[in-house]
């Protein structure tokens, strides 16, 4: 293998099989070192490359990478959210961009009024965020400066009635719990806990439906990534949203127990601390556990802005439900949502099917 070629494989992250690694790719392209800037706007992708070309001259040539992936169920429509684009802007500065973020890579030989130029365009053309009806999803990403990434996801409008849906003990809590999930600036931790098939889920799709916040949800699986150094600067970037925290309960084991988890720390500080006066994150956290094993720090007044059990919806206003649901079931003890609207199906392998509520409609 000539030099050539293996200076080449020096721009791929991990070896030749791997993503390309921008930084290493302009050291190899322009043997030079470079500076870097990154900003955080949401922009419209095709706009923006519109943009690009009319300002620098620029044509299909002068795209260098582009990674594309279809929407949801639609393989043949591309989602351009989930773009990722670099581009030479001239020799020696690059600018690898999504819908979020835009990444600047420049020689001493090029002036930085280039990047100002391009944010100011930018910004004169940022598109108001849109949030209702979606949520974002947080996703491992090799391409991205911190190592995760968004994933948009658009859910189907149902209407949801609390007072039909919940106990009447509720209607307070649901209150106090809209007003904050609305202010600006503001930082604290709800906590919604409850057996399985109560409607936690299905709160949190009703507060998406009712609110212009973007809503960041958070996997099971990678609730433990709080601790990742990585983590919190790249949340720095979604300043006010609203991040859910489902079945969580691992982390939020008292630190009497031997829970000595970072994610648990920095839980902690993002509902009230440094990090939360600087990131106005709302926290909610759903659990199935006793509360007894919950770190009792979370439950602070001034941290906590709210919590609420919920339990099955009591025999009159599960019959209420039940008629109004064309549900023929005689109602003789308190009953979860997912027992009701699932009291007609065949239960084959112990798990609810059909009709269930959630993020996982089913219509």
């Amino acid at each position: 293998m000539n030099e050539k070629n293996n200076n080449l494989i020096n721009a791929f992250q991990d070896g030749f099989d791997s993503d390309i690694h921008i930084g290493r790719l302009f050291v190899v392209k322009y043997d030079k070192l470079y500076h870097q800037y990154n900003v955080s706007l949401h922009i419209d992708i095709e706009e923006f490359w519109t943009m690009l070309k009319d300002e620098y001259k620029l044509n299909d040539e002068n795209i260098l990478l582009s990674y594309k992936s279809s929407k949801d169920k639609k393989i043949n429509q591309l989602d351009k959210d989930s773009s990722q684009n670099l581009v030479e802007i001239k020799k020696e500065f690059l600018i690898d961009f999504n819908a979020y973020h835009l990444n600047f890579y420049y020689s001493d030989n090029n002036d930085k009024a280039i990047v100002d130029n391009i944010i100011s365009k930018t910004i004169e053309r940022k598109p108001k965020a849109k949030h209702k009806n979606k949520f974002y999803m947080v996703a491992r990403s090799r391409r991205s400066e911190y190592g995760f990434e968004l994933k948009k996801f658009k859910i189907d409008k149902h209407e949801i009635n609390i007072e039909e849906l919940y106990n009447d003990d509720f209607s307070k809590v649901n209150k106090r719990i809209h007003e904050f999930v609305q202010e600006k600036k503001q930082n604290g931790i709800v906590m919604l806990h409850g057996k399985y098939g109560t409607g936690k889920s299905t709160y949190i799709r009703y507060l998406m439906q009712n609110s212009k916040n973007r809503f960041i949800f958070m996997p099971n699986y990678m609730v433990h990534e709080l601790s990742s150094p990585e983590f919190m600067p790249f949340l720095s970037n979604y300043e006010n949203s609203v991040l859910v925290l489902e079945d969580c309960e691992d982390i939020l084991r008292p630190r009497s127990m031997g829970n000595r988890n970072e994610a648990l720390v920095n839980l902690l500080n993002l509902g009230d601390g440094l990090l939360s006066d600087a990131l106005a994150i709302k926290l909610i956290c759903t659990f199935n556990a006793d509360l007894k094993k919950i770190e009792p720090a979370i439950l602070r007044k001034g941290r906590l802005i709210a919590r609420y059990e919920f339990e099955p919806l009591n025999v009159k206003k599960a019959e209420v439900l039940a008629k109004k649901s064309g549900i023929d079931m005689d109602v003789k003890q308190p009953i979860t949502l997912a027992e009701l609207f699932n009291y007609n199906k065949e239960n084959f392998d112990k798990k609810s099917e059909g009709k269930h509520l959630g993020f996982g409609v089913v219509k």
